[in-house]
């Protein structure tokens, strides 16, 4: 068999679908039972970090009297006795949410529990930290408006359930039930006994459903009557929990420990333990501010969690007012800004999308799927959901619900928006059934109209997402399936998922081992999939594997699938490869343009693994496809018309990279590096090379890149001083303002290349030294620099390092220290405070630009004469000045680290 993926070993199983994400930094999380383990997908055989599930309190949330704990609606409750934790739901927020501007882990457990946590960047240790308890918050904002139950019935419409409805929550549980009781011979654990509770006879329930997906309502079955009666204490019966069927124990006889809880109905405790019982979480895009025009389009996003209840309650959430890599508690609170009443019964998956068109404002879409076979889309007001400060009523509107004959529970969901229709939605629709449905909404008419719906799966669709902009739909399912889908004249085409990629040993068909698939992702670069799966233990040795291998992720490539227009094939006319075919080149070429042309837009997040992963391996079986697919590339990133293929770069001459924007020449920079001069482990810009002739071509345009993004960078910084002084000057307060650092040591470059920079930038330079000492006023202008180790004075000399000019003359010889400087200022780093790293470049920040650096036009020169148009009220970011990827701090080979590259 063709190879095709990757793999690693887990070693606790997943439990239920939709158990793996992909964040926008490159890190995979996997729902594996009590574990949630983060892999680097750069290095799978290096370190992993978890996030260790442990069994949480149970919410107070009143008493129930003895004679009503056989009521239907607690039942379950009642006869639970798994205490054992388990991941449910897991989701990524985007990028620049956690502390070191990483992204957040939102985990939802079976006992109803929904916690963030963050990545250990300043504990060094394997365990991520807890950051915020979401369910404690919703008990407490509940607790404070008693539940709602001053609202009446009609607040509660999951008692509107019938007997069918409830018998439809079993299907889910097929998922579970094969995997939690294949295990043959295992000892059942006993019920664990809190002291003080007085127990009643334990009955046999020898149902193998997951309790959850086997919930009864109340409100199908005849209640006794009775009369709400003041009962002596030991009679009544003490329920804490929050309605889960895993970590609550069944109603216990309270013996008169604890008289603070309140005597509630049987009814009352199902409808708040639904309302507190969450069951699936997700993220939604960044969204944009209106008064700030920020670089990743916005600074705040929502988490929504949905409930059994049928309700789903939205968290607002900001970016850090800074970015640290030694502190951890900078996060945030997580705002609760309101319940909406989505659904009559359990809320099973949630997705998000942001619509963007250029003539209109950006529409934020919500998908949500429900155990009673329903889905809706609600459309929300972002003006409006900024505004939200405390919990009220959400903005958020009811604009399309998908009618079908089919009530088989939904199990994911997957909304996208392609770029090229300006007014359509795709929706995504799996269900346990097997079912695969596709949508199509149209925005400007509101009508919603199925695409086809196909028996894709024979049983529980797992994983559901969307690839290349639409054009593609990835499924997998509890049968072990992978199955990739076309769009092709409005209906599912299905294409081979597997595409052939020639750097890949042969290795073993996972599929042989393996018997179920859990969950899908897609990478960043949308050139690759992440699948889990969980091992066959009966295939596996028993002594060794089965012991230690209970599950698999697999790491499939699909960027060889056609799914467009392929380049012309003229490209690879003098291509010889046994390796691939040429048709495989044309659509492996297709894709990775495509993927390089989403970059180019500053609002995503460089984070390019498996595109540069793609590419290496390409040079290192197909060089020269890689030679004529780059050459291609790199000619539109000098040229405006961007179909203008056929500059020859060996010969035309670059002489002007100012009309490039500082993306493109990011993404030259991180080519350069990581593919094109990748062999040379010692390179650095001007470094003799040697006389082969791709080298010298690279090795040149990186030297006129990192020049530009040089020139680019200190004009910057001196049109900042400039910006300040005028607000100075006038009386305006630039408190909130970014404050300039290391402009003399720019100033001294920029002397130092008078006769190679811009022109434009001598006449800030002059400008700047027509301040004399005013400039000490709005920025930090030290020339003099002393050695760390010595005292020692530091001349300027280089912009990357520095050499002290030694300690005592007269001790022979004099010891001189070599020091390194920031990239981003040009000032000596500190050695007693950590640094900020770039994995591509090697450099070390200890200042950090502001994000409109990082959107600077074309044409900055236009921006920086010193008025009032350059907004330095944005904030810092930790992006790397010459290669544009996330900064990290440095850590031991042992801990897990992120690999933008």
């Amino acid at each position: 068999m063709a190879p095709h993926s990757q793999a690693a070993t887990l070693i606790a199983t997943p439990s239920y679908p939709n158990a793996i994400a992909w964040s926008s930094e490159n890190l995979v999380a996997v729902a594996s039972g009590h574990l949630i383990t983060i892999l680097n997908p750069a290095a799978l055989e290096g370190p992993q970090e978890l996030v260790v599930l442990r069994p949480s309190d149970p919410f107070p949330i009143g008493a129930v009297s003895r004679e009503d704990l056989f009521e239907p609606c607690i039942m379950p409750t009642s006869l639970a006795r798994e205490t054992e934790p388990c991941a449910r739901s897991i989701s990524w927020s985007q990028q620049g949410f956690s502390p070191n501007s990483g992204c957040l882990l939102a985990v939802c457990t079976v006992d109803g529990h929904v916690k963030l946590y963050r990545s250990p960047f300043c504990e060094f240790c394997d365990e991520w930290v807890e950051v915020a308890d979401i369910s404690q918050l919703l008990f407490n904002h509940y607790k404070s408006i008693e539940f709602r139950e001053d609202d009446g019935p009609h607040s509660f419409p999951q008692e509107k359930e019938n007997t069918e409805h409830n018998q439809q929550l079993v299907c889910i549980g097929e998922l579970q039930e094969p995997l939690l009781h294949r295990v043959t011979g295992r000892r059942k654990r006993k019920a664990v006994r809190i002291e003080g509770y007085v127990y009643d006879e334990d009955k046999d329930a020898e149902d193998p459903k997951d309790v959850d997906f086997s919930l009864d309502s109340c409100s199908n079955l005849k209640k006794k009557s009775s009369k709400k009666v003041t009962k002596p204490a030991h009679e009544h019966t003490v329920g804490k929990g929050q309605g889960n069927s895993q970590n609550i124990q069944a109603p216990l006889s309270y013996n008169g420990e604890d008289k603070s809880l309140p005597l509630i109905t049987a009814k009352q405790y199902s409808r708040r333990e639904a309302l507190l019982s969450s069951l699936v979480v997700a993220w939604s895009p960044v969204l944009p501010s209106p008064d700030i025009n920020s670089y990743f389009t916005g600074n705040w996003c929502i988490l929504a969690v949905g409930y059994k209840s049928g309700s789903v309650s939205f968290w607002k959430i900001h970016k850090p007012e800074y970015y640290t890599i030694d502190i951890g508690m900078v996060t945030r609170d997580q705002i609760l800004i309101g319940v909406v009443q989505a659904h009559l019964s359990w809320v099973t998956a949630i997705s998000w999308e942001l619509f963007s068109s250029s003539s209109s404002k950006p529409l934020l879409l919500l998908a949500t799927g429900c155990s009673d076979g329903s889905s809706k889309i609600w459309l929300g007001d972002i003006e409006g959901l900024n505004q939200c400060a405390c919990a009220q009523e959400v903005p958020f509107t009811l604009v399309a619900e998908v009618t079908t004959n089919s009530s088989a529970p939904i199990s994911s969901i997957s909304l996208s928006a392609p770029v090229q229709h300006l007014d359509l939605v795709n929706l995504a629709i799996g269900r346990t059934s097997g079912l695969l449905e596709t949508w199509l909404w149209n925005i400007s008419g509101n009508k919603i109209e199925k695409i086809d719906a196909c028996d894709a799966h024979d049983q529980v669709v797992t994983g559901l997402s969307w690839g290349f902009d639409g054009h593609c739909l990835y499924s997998c399912s509890q049968d072990n399936s992978v199955r990739c889908w076309m769009f092709n004249k409005k209906h599912l085409e299905e294409i081979p998922a597997h595409t052939y990629f020639p750097e890949l040993k042969e290795s073993i068909d996972l599929i042989e081992v393996s018997d179920r698939c859990y969950g899908l992702a897609v990478a960043p670069g949308e050139l690759m999939i992440a699948v889990v799966r969980s091992l066959d233990p009966n295939v596996l040795n028993q002594m060794y594997q089965a012991r230690t291998q209970k599950a698999v992720v697999e790491f499939i490539w699909i960027g060889g699938q056609f799914l467009g227009i392929p380049l012309d094939s003229s490209i690879i006319c003098s291509l010889q490869s046994e390796a691939l075919s040429v048709t495989n080149f044309l659509w492996w070429a297709s894709n990775i343009f495509w993927s390089l042309k989403k970059y180019e837009n500053c609002k995503r997040v460089l984070v390019l693994w498996d595109l540069i992963a793609a590419l290496q391996g390409f040079k290192k079986t197909a060089p020269t496809f890689l030679e004529a697919l780059l050459h291609k590339w790199v000619s539109g990133l000098f040229s405006d018309d961007p179909q203008c293929a056929s500059i020859d770069i060996r010969s035309h001459s670059i002489h002007d990279m100012s009309k490039v924007s500082v993306r493109k020449l990011h993404l030259l920079n991180i080519i350069c590096r990581k593919v094109m001069l990748s062999d040379h482990a010692k390179y650095s810009p001007g470094v003799e090379q040697g006389n082969d002739v791709t080298t010298d071509l690279w090795n040149n345009l990186l030297v006129r890149s990192e020049r530009e993004l040089r020139e680019r960078l200190v004009g910057f910084t001196f049109a900042a001083v400039l910006n300040r002084t005028a607000f100075f000057l006038k009386g305006a307060t630039i408190e909130n303002s970014w404050f300039p650092v290391g402009v003399a040591q720019m100033d001294s470059w920029a002397s130092m290349n008078d006769g190679e920079v811009h022109n434009e930038l001598k006449v800030l330079r002059t400008r700047i030294n027509v301040l004399g000492s005013r400039v000490n006023s709005v920025c930090e202008y030290s020339v003099e620099e002393s050695c760390t180790y010595c005292s020692a004075p530091v001349p300027f000399e280089s912009p990357d390092v520095a050499v002290c000019s030694g300690g005592n003359p007269a001790t022979h010889p004099a010891e001189a220290h070599k020091l390194s400087r920031c990239t981003a200022s040009m000032r000596l780093c500190s050695i007693f405070q950590p640094m900020w790293h770039c994995m591509c470049c090697g450099g070390t920040v200890d200042k950090l630009l502001p994000e409109i650096f990082f959107t600077m036009p074309a044409s900055p020169w236009d921006a920086t004469h010193g008025n009032e148009s350059l907004d330095l009220s944005a904030p810092a970011v930790p992006f790397c000045p010459f290669c544009g990827i996330l900064l990290q701090r440095l850590t031991p080979d042992f801990l897990l680290s992120v690999s933008p590259v």
